[in-house]
């Protein structure tokens, strides 16, 4: 079994894969199928639409959690395994940012084109679903919480948030019409945003403790 910090280390690394992966394989993309400024569609394409690029990252993540876990005594598992959820949810959001910004790329910039491109790559999407799914079954606390639910705030606004993009594209293939569709989604976006940004466990916010009264002696 690995020492506690070479499963850190070993982690660490395998969680950027899919992020250092995607780049370097979009970069390839680009330079084999067009020099252009921007990002080419096809090169886009190809590296949103890889099923092979797709299945390595589930891979990397997946042993990331493994080698970690197994890294360290049994008491400590339980804090490494809730930890990893959160990183698969932070790594879901840097994903859809990350191809969001090369489908801005693609559109040349333009916001309403890179919206178009950016759902024809269905893994990125697929994939943060993945990564969202993953992070609540190794820590089911989140949802179902103590007595309180304390941490439901922090999952629905992941959830509301990944999935303002997937109700956008469904709602275009059951035939609404587009601007219904884009409210839709932003609608959804918007409040997993408003209830992130409110959260005070996923961005580290400490809720401050009450001041103790001081009783003066007699």
């Amino acid at each position: 079994m690995a020492s506690k910090d070479q499963g850190e280390d070993i982690a660490f690394f395998l969680y950027l894969v899919p992020i250092v992966a995607s780049i370097v394989y979009g970069i390839y993309a680009w330079d084999t199928t067009a020099r252009t400024k921007t990002m080419p569609y096809l090169a886009y394409v190809i590296v949103a639409k890889s099923p092979y690029l797709f299945l390595l990252s589930l891979l990397a993540v997946c042993l990331a959690i493994i080698f970690e876990v197994r890294s360290v005594n049994l008491p400590e598992r339980e804090r490494i395994v809730k930890d990893n959820s959160y990183r698969l949810q932070w790594l879901a959001i840097i994903v859809l940012v990350i191809s969001f910004a090369a489908a801005l790329s693609v559109a040349d910039y333009n916001i309403g084109n890179g919206v178009s491109v950016f759902f024809d790559g269905r893994y990125p999407l697929i994939y943060a679903f993945f990564l969202v799914g993953i992070s609540l079954l190794l820590s089911p606390k989140q949802v179902l919480g103590n007595a309180k639910l304390s941490s439901l705030p922090d999952v629905l606004g992941l959830v509301l948030l990944v999935a303002g993009p997937v109700i956008f594209y469904g709602g275009l293939k059951i035939g609404l019409p587009f601007v219904a569709s884009v409210l839709a989604g932003v609608v959804f976006a918007v409040i997993g945003l408003f209830l992130l940004l409110g959260s005070s466990k996923l961005f580290g916010k400490k809720i401050p403790a009450k001041p103790e009264t001081v009783q003066k002696s007699a």
